[in-house]
């Protein structure tokens, strides 16, 4: 179909390469990498085109809802396939063309993936915020106070000399804290987090040593 623009794809370089290396890469999530490109051509593209304003919106809306965990099931999966195929057949500009089919590239190499996502609310990946747990090993933590300080929604509590553990109604497993813990003691984990301690309690009171409870003192 022709062009209505000249918008290349050039903004999308380096999703396009994360793309090609989800398979080999832990660090990359191929739904996330989906998710993310709609989002960049969203920004990207001029929107004169039918094709690059409402079509990629609305595959840009169905794949936030499988990084969030809302996904519906099968159906979702099909309208975003049927969707993808109408846009790669009358994209407006290179930059949506190169986009969709990417996707939909994605969705055929990791399509057991996709179905975790929108079926089980997992990531593989443990990256998607709405399709995983943070938990903190409280065996390992030797409260720093790190996590707390750069955990925006205030999921996570404790003090001086305490462990930390982290507020699950709270927390939006954006996986900042893991980044920062010098004790590599905060880790991504399934829908269903590790047992663990509810509550901050002095460091070293709880560990493998007393099979994961708190040990008694005196």
């Amino acid at each position: 179909m022709e062009r209505i623009c000249d918008v290349n794809a050039d903004a999308l370089k380096d999703l396009i390469d994360q793309a090609s290396r989800a398979g080999s890469d832990d660090g990359i999530c191929p739904v996330n990498v989906a998710f993310e490109i709609s989002e960049r051509v969203l920004v990207e593209s001029c929107g004169k085109g039918v094709m690059c304003r409402d079509g990629m919106r609305q595959v840009n809306l169905i794949l936030g809802d499988f990084v969030k965990g809302k996904g519906k099931g099968d159906d979702d999966i099909d309208m975003l396939k049927e969707i993808l195929g109408v846009i790669e057949e009358c994209a407006d500009c290179d930059l949506t063309y190169e986009a969709v089919k990417t996707i939909s590239s994605l969705m055929e190499t990791y399509g057991e993936e996709f179905e975790q996502h929108v079926k089980r609310k997992h990531c593989k990946k443990l990256i998607c915020q709405g399709c995983h747990t943070v938990h903190i090993d409280a065996s390992k933590c030797q409260g720093s106070g790190d996590c707390i300080k750069v955990c925006k929604a205030g999921a996570i509590k404790g003090g001086a000399g305490m462990f930390s553990v982290i507020i699950q109604n709270k927390c939006t497993s954006c996986n900042d804290c893991i980044g920062v813990c010098p004790n590599d003691a905060i880790k991504g984990a399934g829908a269903v987090k590790p047992q663990g301690p509810t509550e901050p309690a002095a460091v070293g009171s709880w560990g493998a040593a007393a099979g994961g409870r708190r040990r008694r003192r005196g």
